[in-house]
């Protein structure tokens, strides 16, 4: 099996596709290279699926299973995170391929779309979970129109009509003060080997695979901030959830407590005759520590401290609403959490901003009193013996 990427005539820039399968031979005009290079890898997963008959009927449309998995393998896996890739592989495995597996995709239809999400809505499904639904779906059939298998995507649009549209509201329930000092007590009493990573969540705000991302080389401690650049996900370490670095700002008590984790960090390793800490700053056995693993130390420090149960997440909301109550500016808090864009930081949290300008609105008393208008509080109406002319 054999596909390759040339130009037929050099020089021209036009690009074919050339394929070799079973002693066959064809040839497929392209047009850019880039683009050419993307049907070459297409049609490699096509054959290794036996979707592609190079004999002429390679235009036979594929059941719906065989293509998400090309459009799995072939654009979400090199295109997006590891996490992204698994969580539609088993939205797809559970709830479209039982329903829709075996239809041709050139044969699904709008109303096969609107039953689909008409099913799960029955069964009580939420508006966000029958989105992520559609969003697989729609990704699949986006692929094939791309493709030019089908028309246009039967997908749009149909959630909307149904009223089934993911609420963009961010419903959130952060801690108080004297919570967040609660849960920290509580960790250093009875968990006092992830008291440091806790604090550096509640004053920093980072995501959770930030934190266990962060390594010492991130670190000014002249500068008192951290530099944010990796994120530690499902056993991968990679860029951040917006690709981009920031600095986090540290307070003094969490550079007092970093400074002793180091030292600790340092006799460890010397210890153990590495010459040096392990990189990672919080790590169980020289690795990054699992998100599900401090998801559970989460979880019970929360019920030895009495506290309502809530998600590591809700952390970051804490440190964001604690900041813009105590009246930090949001253009700060949005720099802080590394939002794409400030608009995003007003509509989650800005009805925690404080409304500072309150006594504005007696300006314009003032500005009466200036141009000499005189003021009755205490005036009694009188209804006028003459009507009044307009």
């Amino acid at each position: 099996m054999g596909v390759k990427v040339r130009e037929k005539v050099k020089g021209s820039g036009v690009w074919w596709v050339f394929i070799n399968h079973n002693g066959r031979r064809k040839a497929k005009k392209i047009g850019d290279k880039a683009l050419a290079q993307r049907v070459a890898k297409q049609i490699e997963a096509r054959l290794v699926l036996k979707q592609f008959d190079i004999e002429g009927d390679e235009n036979r449309s594929p059941l719906l299973q065989d293509y998400a998995a090309l459009w799995l393998e072939t654009y979400v896996r090199p295109l997006r995170r590891p996490a992204t890739f698994e969580r539609y592989t088993e939205v797809f495995n559970r709830y479209i391929k039982p329903q829709l597996g075996n239809v041709p995709v050139t044969e699904i239809r709008r109303a096969d779309v609107r039953n689909l999400f008409l099913h799960y809505n029955s069964r009580g499904f939420s508006r966000s979970a029958i989105c992520l639904i559609r969003d697989v779906l729609s990704g699949i059939m986006n692929f094939a129109l791309d493709e030019e298998l089908i028309p246009a995507n039967p997908v749009t649009g149909v959630s909307k009509r149904l009223n089934l549209e993911r609420d963009k509201r961010i419903t959130i329930s952060p801690m108080t003060h004297e919570e967040v000092a609660h849960f920290l007590n509580t960790c250093q009493q009875f968990y006092p080997e992830h008291y440091p990573f806790f604090l550096c969540a509640f004053r920093t705000g980072m995501r959770l695979g930030e934190l266990l991302g962060l390594q010492w080389g991130d670190i000014d401690w002249y500068g008192k901030f951290i530099e944010v650049k990796r994120a530690h996900r499902r056993g991968v370490t990679g860029k951040t959830k917006t690709g981009r670095t920031r600095r986090v700002d540290m307070s003094d008590q969490l550079i007092a407590t970093l400074k002793d984790l180091y030292a600790r960090r340092r006799k460890e390793g010397f210890k153990a005759g590495l010459g040096a800490p392990v990189p990672w700053i919080f790590h169980r056995n020289g690795k990054p520590i699992e998100q599900n693993y401090i998801r559970r130390v989460f979880k019970r420090v929360l019920q030895r401290a009495g506290l309502r149960d809530m998600r590591f997440h809700d952390i970051r909301h804490t440190y964001a609403s604690l900041l813009l109550s105590a009246g930090e500016s949001p253009a700060y808090v949005k720099e802080q959490l590394g939002h794409a864009n400030i608009q995003t930081t007003v509509d989650i949290y800005g009805h925690y901003i404080p409304n500072s300008n309150r006594q504005a609105v007696n300006k314009l008393d003032d500005q009466g009193k200036k141009v000499g208008v005189r003021t009755q509080p205490n005036a009694t109406y009188t209804q006028p013996t003459e009507p009044l002319s307009v």
